[in-house]
C-alpha cells in the first residue's frame, strides 16, 4: 500500500459556505460498508480548501484535500499517475439546489469513495471521518478490529508502541501493524511511584500485588491494593522537597466494566483532611476533584473508559488554576478554574489506587506541565509485517514471495490519525 501526499476533490458546487460535502450528492448516499465494498478507490483526506477553482464547462468546482491515507486502490492511483502529482482531481454529480446555512462549520476530514472513469476519478460517496467510520471501512475491507496498543518499550525518553489486526478475508488491502512513539518526556526528575522498591509504601506488600498477563509492567489492582507514600519521599535527590505545584501526570489504565469506582491518584494534606487533589473514576466518568476550605472544583474529562481497552490519560496542572487534559494521545480540553484554585498542599501524601478495581500500567509524574502532550504521539507508522499471523492463515496457501528474515516488515509511511 502507498500513502499519497495530496488530493484535489472536484465538485459541481461552489465551496464557499460549504458545510458538508455529503449534502451535495445528487444520488442517495449508501452505507459506509456498501461504499467501501463497491468502490474501486477509497481514501481519507483533509480538506484545505479556501477559494473554489474556476468552473469548467460542466460547472465543476475544485476543492483541495491533503491525503492522509489510502484504504483501497493505491495501485490504481499509482497506475493513473497519482505519484506524479501532489493533487488529484475527483469529480461527483451534486444536487443543484444544495446550500449550507450561513456560518456553518465545515467538517475537515472525509472518507472519499470513488472509481476511475475515462481517466477521471469520479466520487460515488463521501463520509465524514471519525474513529467509528474509519473502523467500519477497514471492517468492510476484511480487517479485524485493532488490538490494544502494546506497553511502551521504555518508561521515559521516547519508546515505541505497536498494535496489530488480522485479515479475515482471502486478501485485504492495507497494513496489519501500526507503530507510534510514546513516553517522549525525559527521564530527568520523572517520578514513577509504581516502580518504588520500598515495599512499605505498598498495601498489601508489593510481593503480593498481582501482575497483568502479557503486560509485565502492569498491575491488577483491587479495592485493598494501593500505594500510600509521603510526597517528599518521591524526590530523594532534593532536600525536603514538597510535591511540585505545577506538574504533568501520565496514566495508562484499563477498567473492565462501567461500574468501576475508586481513586486513581490523590494528593491529600496531612494537617487539613478536607484539602486534596484527586483523579477519580465513577463508571465511565473520570473527574479531577480539588477540595479546599473555600469550596470544591470538579473537572470532568470525557473518556471511553469501561470498554475493556487500555487508555492513556494525561493531565497537567499549571498557573494554579489551569487544567489541560489529553485522552489517548489527543488533546481533550483545557479548563480554567477560579484564580489560585489548585493549591497543592506542602504536607501532602500521595495515594494511588485507593478503592480502585482495574489494571494500572503507568503513573508517571513530571514537574513540567508543558510536557503533557508527550505521553504518546498521534503520528502513526503503518507497517506490513508478514510475521503477524492471520486468523485464517491455515486456510491460505504459502506465498512464494514471502520476504526473507532479514527484511521482516515494510514501513509504508508516517500517517496521522
Amino acid at each position: 500500500m502507498t500513502l499519497l501526499h495530496g488530493v484535489i476533490l472536484t465538485v459541481l458546487v461552489s465551496w464557499t459556505n460549504c458545510c458538508d460535502l455529503e449534502r451535495f450528492f445528487s444520488e442517495k448516499q449508501v452505507s459506509v460498508e456498501e461504499s467501501a465494498s463497491t468502490s474501486r478507490i477509497v481514501f481519507r483526506g483533509f480538506t484545505i480548501a479556501s477559494e473554489p477553482a474556476p468552473n469548467d464547462l460542466r460547472g465543476v468546482s475544485t476543492a483541495y484535500f491533503e491525503l492522509i491515507n489510502t484504504y483501497k486502490g493505491a495501485e490504481t492511483l499509482e497506475a493513473w499517475g497519482a505519484n506524479n502529482y501532489r493533487r488529484i482531481n475527483v469529480t461527483f454529480v451534486t444536487r443543484p439546489s444544495a446550500e449550507c446555512p450561513e456560518g456553518s462549520e465545515v467538517p475537515r476530514e472525509y472518507i472519499i469513495f470513488c472509481n476511475l472513469e475515462k481517466d477521471e476519478l469520479r466520487a460515488t460517496s463521501v463520509a465524514k471521518w471519525d474513529d467509528s467510520a474509519d473502523q467500519r471501512v477497514w471492517t468492510a475491507l476484511g480487517w479485524s478490529s485493532w488490538s490494544d496498543w502494546s506497553s511502551c518499550s521504555v518508561s521515559c525518553s521516547s519508546g515505541i508502541q505497536q498494535r496489530t489486526r488480522h485479515c479475515l478475508a482471502a486478501d485485504c488491502p492495507g497494513f496489519n501493524v501500526e507503530q507510534r512513539h510514546c513516553n517522549l518526556f525525559g527521564c530527568d526528575e520523572t517520578v514513577n511511584p509504581l516502580a518504588l522498591e520500598e515495599s512499605r509504601f505498598f498495601h498489601p506488600s508489593k510481593d503480593r500485588w498481582q501482575t497483568v498477563p502479557n503486560r509485565p509492567t502492569a498491575w491488577r489492582l483491587k479495592p485493598n491494593s494501593y500505594i500510600w507514600v509521603p510526597s517528599m519521599q518521591l524526590f530523594p535527590d532534593a532536600k525536603i522537597r514538597p510535591f511540585p505545584r505545577e506538574f504533568a501526570l501520565f496514566v495508562t489504565l484499563r477498567v473492565q466494566n462501567q461500574s468501576t469506582m475508586g481513586t486513581i491518584f490523590s494528593l491529600r494534606s496531612r494537617r487539613r483532611q478536607d484539602t486534596y487533589l484527586s483523579l477519580e473514576i465513577a463508571g465511565i466518568d473520570l473527574k479531577l476533584i480539588h477540595a479546599a476550605s473555600n469550596g470544591t472544583d470538579v473537572v470532568r474529562i470525557p473518556t471511553q473508559l469501561g470498554d475493556g481497552q487500555w487508555h492513556q490519560i494525561a493531565i497537567s496542572i499549571r498557573d494554579d488554576s489551569v487544567v489541560d487534559s489529553y485522552v489517548d494521545c489527543e488533546w481533550s480540553r483545557t479548563d480554567i478554574l477560579r484564580s489560585h484554585t489548585l493549591d497543592i498542599p506542602d504536607d501532602s501524601d500521595l495515594i494511588i489506587g485507593y478503592l480502585f478495581t482495574g489494571d494500572l500500567e503507568q503513573l508517571s509524574i513530571v514537574p513540567d506541565p508543558r510536557l503533557v502532550s508527550l505521553q504518546c504521539s498521534s503520528l502513526r507508522t503503518p507497517i506490513i509485517d508478514p510475521t503477524v499471523k492471520d486468523i485464517n492463515e491455515e486456510s491460505k496457501t504459502e506465498r512464494s514471495t514471502k520476504p526473507s528474515k532479514k527484511k521482516r516488515f515494510k514501513v509504508i509511511q508516517m500517517s496521522k490519525q
